[in-house]
């Protein structure tokens, strides 16, 4: 039953494909995956007709969630966020993920590679994974911020990212959130792939509008890891004069780091 409506929402989605648009979208992702050439708008219009005939709702939970899966199983860029769609339009609204039972088989996704690119991996993360957090917590944060030491890039990535939407409320989310952020950002920028820097980044740009000094006090301690994307990505809310003094900063501690002797004094 769950793949006849599968194949019916990929008709669908098939028959609205525009060519102009398909070559933006891969262009746009370097060819990482491949599109049917739809927008976000004209994807959830799509589905929400889609679910109204196939009565969509009144299926099992386990039914909808395994659709859900499947379609984030599927090749396609369109069908990937169709299944990210239906997870936060039709099950996360009505309180039907639990994160217990729920986040390995998210998980599951990133390891068998159905998440393979940051486009992908940061729909799940914003539309999916946030407000899964939001609604149930910090067992279920927690949870995520121990993906930091998965091996998979793209669930790294997800253990920073599922948070820049919260990371500017600081403590305000639950007590002890901004050192638990930390110290997934500290294993993540470990990390010198590109979107592991660039994931730990904007956790921390938004984190250090929640409390600076610690971000700023991260930075130093950990400024040889960082890439200078990944730097700029975690200072650019910071003032001007600020983000030189912590590239200078990194410079000075990478070429001590590879000349340690520059540092010693030569005696007479």
């Amino acid at each position: 039953m769950a793949q006849y409506l599968i194949t019916q929402l990929q008709e669908q989605l098939a028959q609205a494909d525009d060519s102009k648009t398909k070559e933006w979208w891969e262009a746009y992702l370097k060819h990482s995956l491949p599109f049917r050439g739809l927008k976000l708008p004209q994807v959830r219009a799509i589905l929400h007709s889609w679910a109204k005939t196939a009565n969509f709702s009144s299926q099992p939970v386990t039914q909808q969630f395994d659709t859900a899966i499947a379609l984030i199983q599927e090749s396609w860029g369109e069908d990937k966020l169709a299944g990210i769609l239906l997870l936060q339009e039709f099950l996360l609204k009505h309180r039907l993920i639990n994160w217990e039972s729920d986040l390995p088989k998210f998980a599951t996704l990133f390891d068998e590679a159905y998440i393979k690119e940051w486009n992908t991996c940061d729909w799940l993360c914003v539309k999916v994974l946030n407000p899964l957090i939001k609604q149930q917590g910090k067992s279920c944060a927690e949870a995520i911020m121990q993906w930091c030491e998965a091996e998979n890039l793209w669930r790294k990535r997800a253990s920073v990212v599922s948070f820049v939407n919260i990371a500017k409320h600081g403590e305000s989310n639950f007590p002890g959130f901004t050192q638990m952020l930390l110290h997934s950002c500290g294993v993540v920028v470990q990390s010198s792939e590109r979107f592991a820097q660039t994931g730990t980044g904007w956790a921390l740009r938004e984190l250090g509008l929640s409390d600076r000094n610690l971000v700023i006090d991260f930075i130093k301690t950990n400024s040889t890891y960082f890439s200078s994307e990944g730097l700029r990505y975690g200072m650019e809310k910071f003032p001007p004069d600020l983000q030189q003094q912590l590239k200078q900063y990194r410079q000075e501690k990478l070429k001590s780091k590879n000349n340690p002797k520059s540092n010693i004094s030569c005696l007479p």
